[in-house]
């Protein structure tokens, strides 16, 4: 057992040169009765008694000692629950102790106490700010479902130089504002996002497939956002860089509207007429969007050709030749 009745005679011992008393003894019973005592809560709880009682005891670094070597025992027999409570009534009477306070952690990670381990982590970060520490705490509060403190620190955690290539994170959090429909910060993360890809060097399978995605739905996103703020000539710029990493009907319908918006009618006739070309070769909503193409297509077409689609086909088999980079140019 740790804190033997041995190791307070060892106690007693080294006393011998003080003048005896009986208070003296007293103390030394108190304390092997602390160590005697089997349950690490009941000996934490006498331990701190004693500390208490007699706070100038020669006897107190040895108590002190005695309630280390519990935090050992539980440490050791996985006993998280009665961990984190004598850690907690160590903390009572040691509040700064940083060795209390990643044990309150450990053993509130192991139970599942997950608002006092993001306590007990946020404090260990204040004395140490290491990156994994905030690592640690931004999926905590994510795992909570605390937004806005997942989102505090998985910033911190992007801050770092490890992480400038972290394409996936920066990712998360756009997505997280895009929920918030908070565009400014959308958009400065999903310009991170496409930077942090830029810096990628792995080349693994899955890597690369998610970079494709990734850089899909990015530049998608952000071409959506210029288009709604009028910029349609950046728009139709991102809307090419996702075509880049895969081609989708989606992407081009969005170029014709913005060739629409810009009154070059020739081009976005063609950029309609590829929506539906691609379109019709996807899925349910892939032929959706071919439909609506088709409808704006044949309306600006008729606005042409004196309300007929007469020669219409002409412009299905230009489009199908024509590269993505020249929807935008003179024709």
């Amino acid at each position: 057992m740790y804190g033997s009745a041995s190791y307070v005679r060892a106690a007693f011992q080294d006393a011998e040169e003080e003048e005896y008393s009986e208070e003296y003894e007293e103390q030394y019973n108190a304390l092997e009765a602390a160590n005697k005592e089997t349950d690490p809560v009941k000996s934490a709880g006498l331990l701190i008694e004693f500390i208490q009682k007699y706070p100038d005891s020669k006897l107190v670094p040895y108590a002190e000692s005695s309630y280390q070597n519990l935090f050992a025992r539980c440490s050791q027999e996985k006993k998280f629950q009665e961990l984190e409570t004598i850690a907690e009534q160590w903390k009572k009477i040691k509040p700064g102790d940083k060795l209390a306070t990643a044990l309150i952690a450990n053993a509130a990670e192991a139970l599942g106490h997950d608002e006092k381990y993001v306590q007990s982590m946020e404090e260990i970060y204040k004395q140490d700010p290491k990156v994994e520490y905030a690592s640690a705490l931004a999926q905590t509060y994510r795992k909570m479902k605390n937004d806005a403190k997942y989102i505090e620190w998985i910033e911190i955690v992007l801050k770092a130089p490890e992480y400038e290539s972290n394409f996936r994170l920066r990712y998360e959090l756009m997505n997280e504002y895009i929920s918030k429909k908070n565009n400014a910060k959308t958009m400065e993360y999903a310009q991170a996002t496409l930077k942090a890809a830029d810096l990628v060097k792995d080349t693994s399978a899955d890597t690369v497939k998610d970079l494709t995605l990734v850089r899909l739905n990015v530049n998608r996103i952000i071409g959506s956002m210029l288009f709604d703020d009028g910029k349609f000539a950046d728009a139709i710029t991102s809307f090419q860089k996702a075509l880049k990493a895969e081609k989708y009907a989606e992407g081009y319908y969005w170029i014709g509207m913005c060739l629409w918006k810009q009154n070059n009618v020739d081009n976005a006739i063609l950029a309609f007429a590829k929506a539906q070309l691609y379109g019709e070769k996807g899925s349910a909503a892939d032929k959706e969007i071919a439909g609506k193409a088709k409808d704006r297509m044949e309306q600006l077409y008729k606005a042409l050709h004196n309300n007929t689609t007469v020669g219409i086909e002409k412009q299905y088999r230009k489009a199908q030749e024509l590269a993505d980079d020249d929807l935008a140019k003179p024709l």
